[in-house]
């Protein structure tokens, strides 16, 4: 390496520290002042702090967003990023209640934020694992746990049939995680898809009869009925749709197995 070339990465590496001092100081002042003049309006205005708090944990909530924590940390920058924009926005989230003196929706709130934080950021964080090839079991697992908290803990504010509503939960959830299931086996690509396909259209379709056992809907919308479409569109576009998502997944298992039949026979030659 040339005396150039290290005098260009110096450059460079100066370059670099400078940017991100400069990312980390910019918005540090700017929400510092943002902050000082709602503190100075808060107590002029009303002559104590109330609304303040709310602004205080809304300014954090965006600062964590800007990022700004993550340049405390030399590794594990985006586990940095997701916890503590979880945590502000959990923050803002129990302010408010505070604020309005109304927990009972808080809980609710800050599981269902969880919830779309483990659905997209658990794969990332365990794409490098030990576990990553399990991933999107994981996210899909604890997602669904964290639903049939959620359902739990609104039942505590609010009545409902519980296990209707955990059961259709369940079925809704069971495609997705044996899908995540059959991609981490080690198999041909093309027969996963094809039983992924199939087992997902056969759950789904029956989904209907599962919420109208359990809720007691109006059976007659799902009937099935080619001469007449206009009282059963419904039923008619759903076993088309399921026809086609067999078809299609029957034409995907084909094609894996004569790809493997194919490899088999190559290997034989061999």
């Amino acid at each position: 390496m040339t005396d150039t070339e290290i005098k260009r990465m110096k450059q460079e590496a100066h370059k670099f520290r400078v940017i991100r001092t400069a990312w980390f100081l910019a918005p540090t002042i700017a929400y510092s002042i943002a902050l000082l003049i709602c503190f100075i309006c808060n107590l002029t205005v009303n002559h104590t702090l109330s609304w303040f708090f709310v602004v205080f944990a809304s300014l954090v909530c965006a600062y964590t967003f800007v990022p700004t924590v993550t340049c405390f940390f030399k590794t594990k920058k985006l586990l940095s990023f997701v916890v503590s924009t979880c945590l502000s926005i959990c923050l803002v989230l129990f302010t408010c209640a505070v604020y309005n003196g109304r927990f009972s929706w808080l809980l609710t709130s800050c599981i269902g934020v969880l919830i779309g934080y483990v659905t997209v950021f658990a794969p990332i964080l365990l794409s490098k694992s030990r576990v990553s090839r399990y991933k999107f079991v994981i996210s899909f697992t604890l997602s669904f746990v964290l639903t049939v908290v959620l359902l739990l803990n609104t039942r505590i504010w609010h009545a409902f049939d519980l296990v209707p509503a955990i059961t259709v939960t369940s079925f809704g959830f069971m495609p997705i995680i044996a899908c995540a299931v059959v991609c981490s086996c080690r198999f041909d690509a093309f027969i996963k898809a094809g039983t992924c396909t199939i087992f997902s259209a056969v759950v789904y379709y029956f989904l209907r009869y599962a919420v109208n056992a359990l809720f007691v809907k109006n059976a007659s919308s799902y009937e099935i009925n080619f001469h007449d479409w206009n009282g059963c569109l419904e039923g008619n576009v759903c076993i088309i749709v399921l026809a086609a998502c067999l078809l299609v997944g029957t034409v995907f298992i084909g094609i894996g197995v004569v790809r493997i039949c194919k490899g088999n026979n190559l290997y034989v030659k061999k």
